[in-house]
């Protein structure tokens, strides 16, 4: 009786979404259980006062022009949604990872429905959301709260393609203003949409095959509704898009500047700087089929010049074969190129932050990888006998595999302890890995262990600036005040513009009862972070001590208004005023 039983393809595609639904919930259900990661969460969720103040227009308004200095990122749509979190969440964890989760989830439906429109190709529109779902390297970029930047702005990346396919195939300008404003919406989320336009010009090649590049028999659903065009008009239709990314990179490369995303860049000479992005994009396609050495952070290492020579050659050898054979297997080349275009902002030509790649830099590019594969695999076996259960066993065995060493990967996610003992795993001269171990056991009050791991980081890497800083606050717990002093001073030698360094060396100062001398190091502070309430109120304290009382409220003013809720600000303040008041000081 079942003999004649066939699903309907439109029902097939509705079971394929609920399929990649219910796969991606699986795997990352233990997410819901884990905690903050000391690890930029506090910069953004738990110690920011901004995302836990009360939705309104003024706290809107406020994350359109902040930019937190230990970051250098300016993405206020991203900020608002950990804001609207915070009212829902507070400070329960699980909940702020399943947003992330959710959005993942979105995204992977959405990557379905836009290779699914393009191509017309079901399944391989699915292995392509399949693997974008779980594989181990999209793992930071949702199991970690402080990426929610990435899968946001993936969300709006994929919406802005959708409306761009709805555009082609009825070039109308309100279709064309949808995509622009997805487009900005994604900008806001995070800038690593700048590129974009440039993927879109891709699609048009393949597989929209709006230019007359290629001429081939087999055309692709979407090809058949669309209108040819010379390649001139194809660029001119995406220069509000290239003027939009234009803007928003100015804006993007400002707010970088204004924190630590370009410190110490001296540090790294120009031609390591060089070696190390050319072996990080071919790493990168090593971890596309080997994922068991991720980590939250990758140190500068040393890179020899025949392991960048092999790169490089790498590199070479597969853009020549992509583009030789462009015209017979058009996914190749726009495959590789989304890869290497997408990989951009974040791969190290532009170099932000001290690690020498990350995990979360693949979320995007790595589609263009995963477009390869899907379609390269079937064109190989065509020709085999039965290459269709050849075809399904390959890829539901890759699917097997990667969910397990996501679930896997996920686990190492589970609180800050776990995840950076990993790194240490992956690479015993990881100095952040020491570094962030050594917080968390000063956080628990057990500074000896917390030196320990301060000084491992320091053997391996002497220059770094934040390790002093963290081994001076375990000093000074431990009131050993004089070697206190010295670590923050080698800190403030290395990096001038350490702003937490100055502030500590404030409070120790008031600690040893010499408030003038506090002052200057929080004014120093101040300078390179004005809007560091902690440095605001403590300057506040240390003119009160002097005897400027005047000056004393104006910092406990702007304290308050940097963050109401400061309840010490309040007090400080109202003693300020009651001691005006009796000695009849306006």
């Amino acid at each position: 009786m079942f003999a004649d039983f066939k699903i309907k393809r439109e029902h097939l595609v509705s079971l394929i979404i609920l399929t990649l639904a219910f796969l991606t919930l699986v795997t990352y259900w233990q997410t819901q259980n884990h905690d903050f990661i000391d690890y930029d969460d506090q910069i953004y969720v738990t110690e920011n006062h901004l995302i836990q103040e009360e939705i309104s227009l003024k706290s809107i308004a406020g994350t359109l022009t902040n930019v937190h200095p230990r970051h250098g990122h300016w993405h206020p749509l991203t900020m608002l949604s950990h804001m609207l979190d915070w009212q829902l969440f507070g400070n329960r964890a699980g909940g702020h990872h399943w947003t992330n989760v959710i959005i993942h989830v979105f995204n992977t439906i959405l990557l379905f429905l836009l290779w699914r429109i393009m191509t017309g190709a079901l399944w391989r529109s699915a292995f392509v959301a399949a693997l974008f779902a779980i594989h181990p390297i999209n793992v930071e970029s949702v199991a970690w709260i402080a990426e929610r930047k990435n899968v946001l702005s993936t969300f709006f990346w994929l919406l802005t393609m959708i409306c761009y396919v709805w555009y082609v195939r009825s070039p109308v300008f309100k279709r064309y203003l949808t995509v622009l404003l997805f487009f900005i919406l994604g900008l806001l989320s995070k800038a690593m949409l700048v590129t974009l336009p440039l993927v879109l010009l891709l699609m048009d090649y393949w597989p929209l095959q709006r230019t007359n590049l290629r001429q081939q028999e087999e055309r692709s659903i979407s090809a058949a509704l669309v209108q040819r065009q010379k390649l001139s008009f194809l660029i001119l239709e995406k220069i509000p898009l290239f003027i939009i990314a234009l803007v928003f990179s100015g804006l993007a490369l400002s707010a970088a500047k204004t924190g630590y995303a370009f410190a110490n860049l001296e540090s790294v000479s120009f031609s390591d700087h060089a070696l190390n992005v050319i072996f990080s994009y071919a790493l990168y396609v090593k971890k596309l089929f080997w994922p068991t050495d991720l980590a939250v952070f990758y140190p500068h290492g040393i890179i020899l010049a025949w392991q960048a020579s092999l790169a490089a050659i790498f590199l070479i050898v597969v853009t020549f074969l992509v583009c030789k054979n462009f015209r017979k297997y058009p996914y190749l080349p726009v495959g590789w190129f989304w890869y290497l275009v997408t990989m951009v902002p974040v791969g190290g030509l532009i170099r932000v932050g001290d690690q020498s790649m990350a995990d979360r830099y693949a979320y995007v590019p790595f589609v263009g990888l995963f477009v390869m594969l899907a379609w390269l695999v079937p064109q190989v076996f065509a020709k085999l006998r039965q290459a269709k259960k050849y075809i399904f066993s390959i890829f539901i065995t890759c699917i097997i595999i990667l969910t397990i060493l996501t679930y896997t990967q996920i686990g190492m996610w589970k609180n800050t302890t776990s995840l950076f003992e990993k790194a240490l795993q992956v690479n015993p001269e990881n100095y952040t890995a020491y570094n962030i171990l050594g917080s968390e056991e000063a956080r628990r009050g057990k500074h000896k262990q917390a030196l320990f791991y301060y000084q491992k980081a320091l053997q391996i890497n002497p220059k770094f600036s934040r390790a002093y800083s963290n081994a001076g606050n375990s000093f000074l717990a431990l009131g050993r005040y004089e070697e206190a002093d010295d670590y923050y001073q080698k800190a403030i030698a290395i990096n001038e513009k350490l702003d937490i360094a100055h502030y500590n060396l404030g409070v120790l100062k008031l600690l040893l009862n010499r408030p003038r001398d506090a002052v200057q190091y929080f004014e120093k502070a101040l300078i390179i972070t004005p809007g560091f309430v902690n440095a605001r109120f403590n300057l506040g304290v240390a003119l009160f001590r002097t005897g400027r009382i005047s000056d004393a409220v104006e910092h406990f003013e702007k304290a308050l208004e940097l963050n109401p809720a400061n309840t010490e600000a309040q007090r400080a303040l109202q003693v300020c005023r009651d001691w005006q008041k009796k000695s009849g000081v306006e």
